[in-house]
């Protein structure tokens, strides 16, 4: 006899769905969380770091009155020193929205302490050993740090304590560019912060198509922000309030001073402290091995979340969590992973937004059998009339009109790629959005017009229309 049917480690993002469903499927469940219900998400990622980019945001657009028309009757002056602040403000408010009191009352048990297996049933928790029938292992990820000289000895910043900033610093050296790193880098850079990135590859977000990152990355440093490129970060140190870098690249050896560090090269998966071994849960430096249904190599124990490679998103998470809960509540796995509707955005300004193959890979792949469907958002009507006009639309499609990718880059890009993403997740055409009737003025423009040039191709490659042109011109 069991303690619990299903114990949910971790109360992140994945973990607050599982031990909802669970609980709904009638499972005595329990929640076990060693720091905040939440998770990551809360505290230090999704909600923090939004809610710094809308200040930022709201801070430039005031930079550009007088190109609406505007004349301010003095000079504007902003003081960013309560931002972080309000960022606090926002995600106390957030985790108020689910305290451990909500759970309790739907019959969930609120456990807090670190969690550690002494077999496939059974854990150590704060002095007590809990059994349960089935776990689901959601503990989330933490930042990467790598080993450079002199690192450990600078107090250097992470997405963990970035917002815990009571004054943001003048200058920035952020080490990483991936979508944390260039994030917090426009936002910060915006509110007065000095930014200078470092990156060893040869391209800011490099799982993005590479002719938006250009675009993206020709703004970015319009704006102010310095990115340099294939750079070796090879040394650290502190003299008072100033850090001084030392990089190689072409330039060859030379130091760069600032007066903080972010650290955003990466995460790894929060597995180290849960004796994994003990239950026969085999994993590697990336996460916990699992099978498509998310099952680990331990068969009554499921993962889900940033633990489960390679997609560390919120709302990869709880899509993992529905189908790893799911099936630990059954008698057998049931439902299984599917990720070839993966889809994202990097939260800049402009936005980019990603979904599939990249053009580039779409052309590995299909060869000459790709089709490519782009408008420029200069083109877009409510662009024109909100001065956004900066960005891309491309949707990547085979010969059949089926997209294969979706990348935009531009205003609200998050919200535009969801049209798309429907067609391609149902696998529909990607003309068929063009019969749908938007609202005008809209920035559905950017995804309608490039469909409308499907919709074209298809016709004109249709056998009968080609037979008809044909034998038209001889009628004549």
């Amino acid at each position: 006899m069991f303690d619990y049917d299903v114990v949910i480690i971790g109360a992140g993002s994945a973990g607050l769905v599982a031990c909802k469903l669970a609980n709904g499927l009638g499972k005595k469940t329990a929640l076990i969380e060693k720091r905040k219900i939440g998770g990551d998400c809360t505290w230090f990622g999704c909600i923090p770091s939004k809610t710094l980019i809308k200040s930022a945001n709201i801070a430039h657009q005031t930079t550009r009155l007088k190109e609406f028309g505007l004349a301010p009757l003095g000079p504007v002056q902003l003081n960013a020193q309560k931002v972080m602040s309000h960022v606090r403000a926002v995600i106390e408010a957030d985790a108020a929205g689910h305290p451990a009191e909500s759970y309790e009352a739907e019959g969930i048990n609120v456990l807090f302490g670190g969690a550690r297996f002494v077999d496939s049933h059974r854990i150590e928790l704060e002095g007590k050993t809990i059994s349960s029938k089935k776990f689901v292992i959601c503990t989330g990820s933490q930042p990467l740090v790598p080993d450079i000289e002199g690192l450990d000895k600078i107090a250097y910043l992470t997405n963990e304590t970035v917002f815990d900033l009571e004054v943001l610093p003048k200058s920035m050296i952020v080490l990483g560019a991936g979508p944390i790193g260039i994030e917090l880098s426009s936002a910060l850079n915006r509110l007065g912060v000095e930014v200078t990135v470092l990156l060893r590859s040869g391209q800011i977000l490099k799982k993005e198509d590479k002719e938006l990152v250009e675009r993206l990355t020709e703004i970015l440093r319009a704006e102010g922000v310095t990115i340099l490129n294939n750079t070796q970060t090879r040394k650290f140190s502190r003299d008072h309030n100033k850090i001084t870098v030392t990089i190689e690249d072409k330039q060859g050896r030379r130091d760069i001073e600032a007066e903080s560090v972010l650290v955003a090269v990466g995460r790894r998966p929060n597995i180290d402290e849960l004796a994994l071994e003990k239950a026969g849960v085999e994993f590697d430096t990336k996460g916990v091995r699992v099978d498509k249904h998310l099952r680990t190599t331990a068969n009554n124990i499921y993962a889900a979340g940033d633990i489960v490679p390679p997609y560390l998103f919120t709302h990869i998470a709880e899509y993992e969590a529905v189908i790893a809960t799911t099936n630990a509540c059954l008698s057998l796995p049931i439902k299984k992973t599917n990720y070839e509707n993966v889809l994202w955005c990097t939260f800049t300004d402009p936005e980019l937004a990603h979904a599939g193959l990249s053009e580039e890979r779409a052309r590995e792949i299909y060869g000459g059998n790709v089709k490519v469907y782009r408008w420029e958002h200069k083109d877009v009507d409510r662009a024109k009339t909100d001065l956004a006009q900066e960005g891309l639309s491309k949707f990547v499609c085979d010969k059949k009109g089926k997209l294969l990718g979706i990348h935009i880059l531009g205003h609200n890009a998050a919200e535009l790629m969801h049209e798309a993403q429907l067609a391609k997740s149902m696998g529909l055409s990607f003309s068929r959005i063009a019969s749908v009737i938007h609202a005008y003025p809209s920035y559905s423009d950017a995804v309608r017009q490039p469909a409308k040039k499907c919709y074209i191709d298809l016709l004109q490659n249709n056998f009968f229309v080609k037979l008809l042109r044909k034998i038209t011109p001889k009628k004549n």
